[in-house]
């Protein structure tokens, strides 16, 4: 019996996916757990994969198509098997049977000259797919994503597979130095550095027969400077929205119109702060761990203080009139990436120490920005940061991830004169601003946590507790 295939919903945000990449074609044989396709999520590139065994009889959409989650986009069952009623009724083009006559049903006096044809039109080998002409028709090159020389699977992210084919490189060629072997997006990258700068440094061989005589260059005449105008069409270049700037934009316009915004300031003295990382890292750095950035101490300081203060690690539930007090502690990190922004979550940051916190927003930032994060590690923050300091931003607002009720927006440190004990002298300040929702965090609410926080970062050996 046919089995359909329909897009499944892998974020808690997604509405439709982009079926970025076939990986099987029509007519191939797969088993559980096979890759059948990339799906681009508003979050992350994804494999989709086959829960049953069988031959890929349809392939619904095309490469580029978007779809709604449980829309049908692929057909799986046994080799010549009619599936015209199912695909069909998902508004599909018909069946994956390349012998079925159009005109019977229009001449039904064919039909015995059909049935005595049959065995001379029916081919042995695996019928060809019908599709709609995009699929079956394109160039048949192998998947940059194939295989090694023992017919394994290469292990390699999403993003690396879309480079890697992007320059005609096979994976097989490339070293990964992911975990386990698995290739990313700066290996392709590499890779593809080393091959551009191979024919530079090949000198041409030196000809082995007299040389033609270079041909004369005909006069030049100089061409009169061009002074006309572009045309109106070049005066901007369209780029296609994206399934993750489409969700950023709705949900941030959603939370910034729907969530009332206030926000609260502070100018925290780091001096201290940065003295002990300085310390620790020289640490770190003998005994071989994770060095210690500044956010890291960021995190660990909010982190601890969310729990003396259970309304800004909440969230306004309007539907269920309730607002959820967060047990656990789940910060959201903002990463920037060329698609836009993505939070991967550092569960239970309140329990981690600073080089576990060190090592693991590294990875989940790495794994970010080449759209290879899970769903369960971009989902389910409690409280969201976001730190622009290292662009020379002083301040800024940040808005609300929805549902969190606040974010809080880091600015750079910087150097500046302080007074203490009523004389000049310089210091090191960072301005952070806690963006509320009013729903549920009251201005004194927002001010004691952000108190609290500062108070850790002043006396940073508290975080070592």
């Amino acid at each position: 019996m046919a089995i359909p295939i329909e897009m499944p919903k892998l974020s808690d945000t997604m509405e439709e996916g982009v079926l970025s990449a076939w990986l099987v074609d029509e007519g191939e044989e797969v088993s559980a757990g096979d890759v059948l396709a990339q799906v681009e999520t508003d979050k992350a590139t994804m494999d989709l994969e086959a829960f049953d065994e069988g031959v890929l009889l349809k392939q619904v959409i095309g490469e580029g198509d978007a779809v709604p989650i449980g829309e049908l986009i692929a057909v799986i069952g046994e080799a010549g098997e009619d599936i015209s009623d199912l695909v069909d009724d998902a508004g599909g083009d018909g069946a994956a049977e390349p012998e079925a006559d159009p005109d019977a049903e229009a001449d039904p006096d064919a039909d015995a000259e059909d049935a005595s044809a049959e065995p001379e039109v029916e081919p042995e080998p695996a019928p060809e797919p019908s599709g709609d002409g995009q699929l079956s028709e394109r160039t048949p090159e192998p998947v940059p994503a194939g295989t090694d020389a023992e017919g394994r699977r290469i292990k390699a992210s999403p993003l690396a597979r879309r480079i890697a084919q992007e320059h005609d490189v096979e994976l097989a060629q490339v070293d990964g130095s992911g975990p386990e072997g698995r290739i990313v997006r700066r290996d392709v990258e590499t890779h593809v550095e080393k091959q551009e700068a191979a024919p530079e440094s090949t000198p041409e061989p030196e000809p082995t027969t007299e040389p033609e005589p270079a041909p004369q260059p005909e006069p030049s005449v100089p061409e009169a400077p061009s002074y006309a105008m572009p045309d109106e069409e070049a005066a901007y270049e369209s780029e296609g929205i994206t399934q993750m700037r489409e969700t950023i934009a709705r949900r941030l316009a959603e939370s910034k119109y729907s969530a009332p915004h206030y926000y609260l300031t502070v100018d925290i003295d780091v001096e201290r702060a940065i003295e002990v990382r300085e310390d620790l890292n020289e640490l770190a750095e003998e005994q071989g761990r994770a060095k210690i950035s500044f956010n890291d101490f960021i995190t660990k300081a909010c982190a601890l203080s969310l729990h003396d203060h259970p309304y800004v690690n909440a969230a306004y539930r309007p539907d269920e009139g309730e607002i959820h007090k967060h047990n656990r502690v789940h910060i959201g990190i903002a990463v920037a990436i060329d698609e836009g922004l993505i939070t991967p979550v550092i569960r239970d940051a309140d329990r981690k120490g600073l080089s576990e916190l060190a090592r693991e927003t590294r990875a989940l930032a790495e794994r970010a920005r080449d759209r290879d994060l899970e769903p369960e590690e971009f989902e389910g923050a409690t409280f969201t940061t976001s730190n622009l300091g290292m662009f020379g931003i002083e301040e800024f607002t940040a808005i609300i991830n929805p549902p969190n009720s606040a974010i809080l927006a880091i600015g750079e440190i910087r150097d500046t004169p302080v007074v203490e004990d009523g004389e000049v002298v310089p210091g090191k300040r960072m301005k952070v601003t806690l963006s509320c929702d009013h729903r549920v965090v009251d201005g004194a609410k927002g001010a004691h946590f952000l108190d609290t926080v500062k108070s850790y970062l002043e006396e940073p050996m508290n975080l070592l507790l």
